[in-house]
């Protein structure tokens, strides 16, 4: 089998990068040369050299589990396991099978908001999600698959599926016995509650919004293990990977139901959504590992599920791994502290530590590996388009008219100096343009469909009179013709996060260049206080890689979405023209089975968001992949973010350590009580 590289890896993805088809439109202007930082080659596999469903001859468990079984306080493993568990396959594991034991330390900046990801809370993120919830498919490890293999996501929850001929019905099947991590049964009741209690209520913030998998689709129990999506027109593979993390992730219905409003006469939505607090643990999830102490801005403890419905092929009951921490730091010593070897895994996501953090790693005697992967980390000014959402005066009614004209963002790109910008981040090579659209990391991502409007302050300067913005009064800042009022724009910045700062200090330099201040408005978290549209600009890094992961943070395909065009309080919102052209495409990707018609709907996509300066790129950085030497099985190739972000690209469930090489677990023998 031939080995390739990352960047040849992405023009190969299913076809559907575009890299070799050529652009159906002139441009008017081309984005510089990228020069690639990855160097990193790997083996492609086949789909079955990942995992396979099947019973095994017997299966074995971790030493202090068995104790357990003794002792009566748990079932005997093969009971606990489905009939035909999920195997993980050798072939694809870079240091085979492991040994039980140890624990896996992560470093994080976020805070856990609650349990509850079915009402679209989070964990804290950097890897906690991820550890607990359990999706129908899979799609990180798709980086290892054949790029004639790529078309739709991984089996994962769902072992398999099959679609009517006229591709309107799709029937997926459980795999059957698997168990919640209190023991009891998964089966598609808890489908079913994700679906018409979550997903189809517009009072719960579902990570699949209403109308994610197109308007007026339903969904039909078949019996205890499968289901049936009946769409309204035709579908392709693609609309299957929307059912991976973060959307597609079932939850406990039968300890849920009791909360729901549906359900408890007596219970508000707001009671629902924290339903499940931050510090109500164990809480009860499929994944490997299961919250067992939660000490606030300290630390998360999480321990091995004894219910785990995954092995190798030597019947080891996976993780291998028995605990794993989440000390709730920051996100910039997360970098240091895996540097450090105080941590053992970190996307390296701050290009203000990548000169330091490079010269360390580089040592001999450095206790972690560092591999950069593609730029997949993008940041880039958002304004908001809603004519009415968040607008508190005159004043803010007539920028969002002004904003809403591609002139004005066009301007607004022509003044902004993004090599500055980058070099204001990071010295030396990491930084590259970003226009907007899909990160130039992406498979998806096609160079000649990329519109670049580069700094121009005198075209910038000439765009902005032609459109009547001119200093009448002579302080120095531009007036809006209707009201008179100076051109003032406040933007929303995450006061935690480093680098949006930095760049945040370089914009409004170069935007008062152009007669424009911008007002900065420090917010805490601001996913959070940007989900209601109260903002006119907000500066965030929000990368793109795969259409159907989040497509509501990118574009309008359901009334929830995105926060930067929401509906009026009438529910009424008025999408422009590219807008509505940019979801047809989507439309397409997700109905297509032809990976050429995919290639080209995404270029559409791309050359509409980019021509249109939909959102303002600034500048796009590569990731490096950190991860602890004593670590096994964490594949040199997994790349930060790709089909999904490397803490389920490198597969958690199948990482382990030598024993000599073990740390001290801080809870040795406890699993989750309920």
């Amino acid at each position: 089998m031939s080995s390739t590289n990352l960047v040849s890896k992405l023009c190969l993805a299913a076809g559907v990068s575009a890299c070799a088809i050529a652009a159906s439109s002139a441009l008017a202007d081309k984005m510089p040369v990228e020069q690639s930082m990855s160097t990193l080659e790997y083996d492609l596999l086949s789909r079955s050299d990942l995992w396979t469903y099947q019973k095994l001859n017997g299966y074995s468990e971790a030493p202090f589990l068995s104790e357990l079984v003794k002792a009566g306080k748990l079932p005997p493993v093969g009971e606990r396991l489905p009939a035909e568990p999920l195997v993980m396959s050798t072939k694809a594991m870079s240091e085979g099978i492991g040994v039980y034991g140890g624990v896996f330390r992560h470093v994080i900046g976020g805070r856990p908001e609650g349990w509850n990801w079915l009402a679209g809370q989070h964990h804290g993120w950097g890897g906690i999600n991820m550890a607990i919830q359990e999706c129908l498919v899979r799609n990180g490890p798709l980086w290892q698959v054949k790029a004639e293999e790529q078309s739709g996501p991984l089996p994962n929850l769902a072992k398999s599926w099959e679609w009517s001929d006229d591709k309107t019905e799709l029937t997926m099947h459980l795999v059957e016995g698997i168990k919640w991590s209190d023991g009891d049964p998964f089966d598609t009741e808890d489908i079913r509650f994700w679906w018409d209690d979550n997903v189809q209520n517009e009072n719960i913030a579902s990570r699949l919004p209403k109308g994610g998998l197109g308007e007026g689709t339903t969904l039909e129990v078949i019996d205890a293990y499968t289901f049936k999506f009946t769409f309204t027109k035709p579908q392709g593979p693609e609309i299957l990977k929307s059912l991976a993390y973060i959307q597609g992730c079932p939850g406990p219905s039968h300890t849920l139901k009791a909360k729901h409003p549906k359900y408890n006469k007596d219970a508000s939505y707001e009671d629902y959504r924290n339903a499940m607090p931050a510090d109500a643990v164990p809480p009860v999830v499929l994944g490997g590992w299961v919250p067992v102490r939660h000490k606030a801005d300290e630390l998360v403890i999480l321990r091995r599920n004894p219910f785990y419905w995954k092995t190798d092929e030597a019947g080891n009951q996976l993780p291998y791994l028995n605990e794993m921490h989440f000390k709730l730091s920051t996100w910039s010593d997360r970098t240091t502290q895996a540097v450090a070897g105080t941590a053992d895994f970190s996307n390296m996501e701050n290009p203000g530590n990548f000169v330091e953090a490079l010269k360390q790693t580089l040592s001999a005697d450095a206790p972690v590996k560092a591999n950069f992967g593609p730029r997949v980390l993008s940041w880039r000014l958002e304004l908001n388009f809603s004519e009415t959402n968040g607008v508190q005066d005159e004043v803010d009614a007539e920028l969002r008219k002004f904003f809403r004209q591609k002139d004005f963002r066009v301007a607004l790109s022509h003044a902004l100096d993004r090599q500055a910008i980058g070099q204001s981040v990071a010295r030396g090579p990491f930084m590259y343009p970003y226009s907007g659209g899909f990160s130039s990391g992406s498979p998806y991502y096609d160079y000649d469909s990329t519109v670049y409007y580069p700094y121009d302050l005198a075209k910038a300067n000439a765009m902005l009179d032609a459109l009547g913005l001119k200093d009448t009064d002579g302080n120095g800042i531009r007036n809006m013709p209707g009201s008179g009022a100076d051109l003032e724009i406040d933007m929303m910045t995450d006061r935690r996060q480093v680098t949006e700062k930095k760049q945040a200090d370089a914009i409004i330099l170069m935007l008062a260049e152009a007669s424009i201040r911008v007002l900065i408005r420090n917010v805490d978290t601001i996913d959070t206080a940007s989900k209601n549209g109260d903002f006119n600009m907000l500066i965030r890094r929000k990368e793109w890689a795969l259409p159907t992961r989040e497509t509501c943070f990118h574009l309008p395909i359901a009334n929830s979405c995105p926060d930067r065009h929401l509906p009026g309080s009438d529910g009424t919102r008025n999408l422009m023209d590219f807008e509505i052209e940019m979801v047809d495409a989507y439309q397409t990707i997700l109905s297509t089975w032809d990976a050429v018609e995919a290639a080209d709907a995404a270029k559409t996509i791309q050359r509409l968001w980019t021509e249109n300066a939909y959102t303002i790129g600034t500048v796009q950085a590569p990731a490096a992949l950190l991860v602890n030497k004593r670590i096994r099985n964490a594949h040199p190739g997994t790349p930060v973010n790709m089909f999904e972000w490397a803490e389920d690209g490198v597969v958690r469930e199948r990482l382990w350590t030598p024993k000599d090489q073990q740390l001290k677990e801080l809870l040795p023998g406890t699993i989750a009580e309920y």
